[in-house]
């Protein structure tokens, strides 16, 4: 009696293979290293390190120094959470209210910032923020004593809100868009004001969106790097220059790897429990529709009976209240007051915060035509000498051109392997697909000072630090991540059938890709590519780590700039890394269009 064999589908494996090696030696096995000498000694100021087992490096944060600036970096993180929230939600509302062209001009206002180089938009948050800058000289004029935002842990805020804010405005904007609004139209008709319509019925609607983005603007601020360095000044320490320092200037890896792996924990901790959060919110929503006759807990019937109770009271105390004649006629008249000037207070706060967030670039812009070599707002005088001067400037064209060759080649190579992997992953069911998927997105998950300094060390380990090879590698990871992530989004409802009729009528695999697959992830394969090249030359923080003697990228070389002051050169070249973001911008509008790539 013959056995039949069951036969394994190798393809979906074929497709994988190239991006999950980028992935294994680029992310995986640098995080395994990081982790193993975590439990080692180290030598600082020598480098070199004992293999001995000890958890001495983990117990060095109860010591006050160290946990004191884990306490700084959780304080500014929660502190740009709660100011961005605050911000980010009446633009969110705007953003989903606003309809035509005026919603185009507020996606180009939040989506720019985010496309823009962080290097650059911080120079524009330390040109704003500086003893010289637009906000001193309006307290200035106001008399009010000028105050120092750099350095300074407001100023580190204020800075972080402004770069993370669209995270937040973009996550709540997605929610928003799903909710019905004419659920706020009928309580409004069984009495319910305008105000308590909207926070009883929309705003907990809005929740997931305010969790999912309070999670993203908080583990971005936890992990920055750039910004707290420049707007800090160097003297507020936080966790990731605690890395960055133990790392490059005192050569103690096994310490710098725990804090690293600390950093670590914390995301994951974060991570889970919105997770946890988000899915029992949906398990409650689940029963309440299976079992609704279930008995509440005693504790849930207290609760409730309390709630209840206080309802009564405040209900009786307002009716009670409102039979007084001239407290009513008080009221009536605040509430036409208020009725006449709010919406004129809500366009100035609306306003405001358009401004906040995009006033840094123009500033730049504008500083970069100024003729005198000291940055000041406003420019005494105009000149073009800073653009015509960067030709006589030849470091900064050597980081140029070395940002545009890895760009380029981590684009076409992350377009290329990144989409096999995401048609793999789309079209075939294997084992570990889910698994294999979340390996791929993971280099986006974690902060990039993780990624750098594990990268580092395994550039260490094979000899190849400050190389472009182990520059290329690097960014390959993070390219490789968010083409996976763009395509998968455009494969989603794909109609596989589609392709498998072609093949039927005797069309060849490549024939069927090129003529049904590929017409229709087109749109989403311009703005992988688009992102992956911005996103490589952009780069920052990861590079920061990796790069040294002729590897030094062009983000890299302003951020070393800025360390040690303004200069109004680096002003002319994030002009131009400003006028690049708002071509990306461009193209994308017309290509894929700005409110699905905002929810996405």
């Amino acid at each position: 009696m013959k056995q039949h064999v069951r036969k394994i589908n190798i393809t979906p494996y074929l497709f994988i293979t190239p991006g999950l090696l980028i992935i294994a030696f680029g992310f995986l096995i640098p995080m395994i290293m990081l982790f193993a000498i975590s439990f080692f000694k180290g030598i600082p100021g020598s480098g070199l390190i004992d293999r001995t087992f000890t958890l001495e490096n983990y117990t060095r944060f109860a010591d006050p120094y160290y946990f004191k600036v884990l306490f700084v970096t959780f304080r500014i993180a929660l502190g740009t959470t709660l100011l961005s929230l605050i911000l980010g939600y009446p633009l969110a509302l705007l953003i989903n209210r606003t309809r035509g062209f005026a919603k185009t001009i507020l996606l180009v206002t939040i989506l720019t910032p985010l496309l823009t180089n962080v290097v650059a938009r911080t120079l524009g948050l330390m040109i704003v923020l500086g003893r010289h800058g637009p906000i001193n000289q309006l307290l200035d004029l106001l008399s009010i004593p000028k105050f120092t935002f750099i350095p300074s842990e407001l100023g580190i805020i204020i800075g972080l809100t402004q770069v993370f804010m669209p995270y937040m405005i973009m996550s709540i904007n997605s929610v928003l868009s799903n909710i019905d609004f004419s659920l706020q139209e009928a309580a409004r008709d069984l009495g319910s004001s305008a105000t308590g319509a909207f926070w009883k019925v929309i705003f907990p609607l809005s929740v997931p969106g305010i969790i999912a983005g309070s999670l993203f603007v908080f583990l971005l601020s936890f992990s920055s790097y750039v910004t707290p360095r420049l707007l800090g000044g160097g003297q507020i320490m936080v966790m990731t220059m605690l890395i960055y320092q133990q790392a490059t200037a005192l050569l103690n890896w096994p310490f710098a790897a725990a804090a690293s792996l600390i950093l670590l924990v914390f995301t994951i901790i974060l991570v889970t429990s919105y997770t946890k959060i988000a899915s029992s919110g949906d398990l409650r929503q689940d029963d309440a529709k299976q079992s609704t006759d279930k008995s509440k807990t005693t504790w849930k019937k207290i609760n409730s009976d309390l709630r209840e109770f206080l309802y009564s009271i405040n209900a009786l105390v307002s009716r009670s209240l409102m039979k007084i004649t001239i407290l009513k006629n008080a009221m009536t008249s605040s509430g036409k007051f208020f009725s006449v000037i709010s919406p004129v207070i809500s366009k100035i706060v609306i306003i405001l915060i358009i401004i906040f967030i995009i006033l840094p670039l123009p500033l730049v812009i504008l500083s970069s035509f100024s003729e005198s070599s000291m940055i000041s707002f406003p420019p005494k005088s105009y000149s073009t000498r800073w653009y015509t001067g960067l030709l006589d400037r030849p470091e900064y064209i050597r980081s140029f051109l070395l940002s545009v060759r890895l760009a380029s080649i981590s684009m076409i190579v992350s377009l290329i392997f990144g989409t096999l992997a995401s048609l793999g992953l789309a079209r075939y069911k294997f084992p570990g697909r889910e698994f294999i998927r979340s390996i791929f997105l993971s280099p986006l998950m974690l902060p990039a000072v993780i990624v750098g300094i594990a990268l580092l060390r395994f550039l260490v380990e094979i000899r190849q630090t400050a190389t472009f090879q182990g520059l290329l590698l690097a960014h390959l990871v993070l390219t490789t991540a968010y083409v996976v992530r763009t395509i998968s989004s455009s494969l989603v409802g794909f109609d596989n059938s589609l392709q498998e009729a072609a093949r039927d009528l005797g069309a060849s695999a490549f024939h069927a890709f090129r003529t049904i697959t590929l017409p229709l992830i087109k749109p989403g394969l311009i703005v992988a590519a688009i992102f992956s090249f911005i996103t490589s030359f952009d780069e920052t923080t990861v590079s920061i780590f990796i790069t040294g003697g002729r590897t030094i990228t062009l983000p890299v070389r302003i951020f070393s700039q800025l360390e040690y002051g303004l200069d109004p050169t680096v002003t002319a070249i994030s002009s131009l890394l400003i006028v690049m973001a708002l071509i990306a911008i461009t193209i994308i509008g017309k290509v894929f269009g700005l409110e699905k790539f905002s929810i996405q």
